[in-house]
């Protein structure tokens, strides 16, 4: 689908031809998809999403399961959350919570930092829950796709084209779902209307790349 993108004047959409129908991914499409609150960000914050103003050093979360460290890697929290049993209850739904922000809508490598705001910001559960997480998810989902295929050979069919997506990609994914009208019945399995939009599709079978090529772009079913 990247292969099909267009000039858009828009910086936070993207825009893609197929056979002769334009195709809008924007953040009411991630809105809908995934049922996460895409707001503005709110006055505490810089135009990254970030708080202005955050406390000097580790928040007491971190120092107090992660006793010494001043920063703590994703791999870190994954292997903690997977190997330990949280005994405080309150503890481990924070805990989950950074997870959930870090690992899955604000994907990176696993060698990559836990944001340090995220400790601060969960010591309140109401903040926390109530920030615009899919404004900051669709943010750096966009920001993947622009750049994925830049810099890389794409002029041939028979190069393999290998090429890394952060942020939370799979909502773009669903949204191509629903784009081809063909699809349901070859490659992913539709299971009515649900809200959020992303639970109306189950994956249906593994495919090859020629083979989802064919059955996407050589059907003009665009809706």
């Amino acid at each position: 689908m990247l292969l099909k993108e267009v000039f858009h004047l828009n910086p936070n959409e993207m825009m893609f031809k197929v056979h002769e129908t334009l195709l809008k991914f924007s953040i009411s499409d991630f809105a809908l998809i995934t049922g996460l609150n895409c707001a503005e960000y709110p006055s505490f914050c810089n135009e990254d999403g970030i708080p202005k103003e955050l406390p000097f050093g580790s928040s007491w979360l971190c120092s107090k399961y992660f006793p010494g460290k001043s920063s703590i890697y994703r791999g870190d929290l994954y292997d903690f959350l997977d190997q330990n049993q949280v005994k405080d209850d309150t503890d481990a739904i924070k805990l989950v919570l950074i997870f959930i922000v870090d690992y899955i809508l604000l994907s990176k490598k696993d060698n990559k930092l836990v944001d340090k705001y995220l400790w601060h910001m969960v010591d309140s559960l109401d903040m926390f829950g109530s920030f615009p997480w899919g404004r900051k998810s669709f943010l750096l989902t966009l920001e993947y796709l622009k750049k994925a295929l830049k810099g890389k050979q794409t002029d041939s069919q028979q190069d393999v084209i290998h090429y890394e997506l952060f942020g939370f990609p799979t909502a773009f994914q669903i949204w191509i779902y629903e784009c081809f009208i063909s699809l349901p019945k070859t490659v992913i399995s539709y299971n009515g209307p649900k809200i959020p939009r992303i639970c109306s599709w189950s994956k249906a079978f593994k495919s090859k790349f020629f083979s989802l090529n064919e059955k996407f772009f050589d059907c003009e079913e665009v809706c």
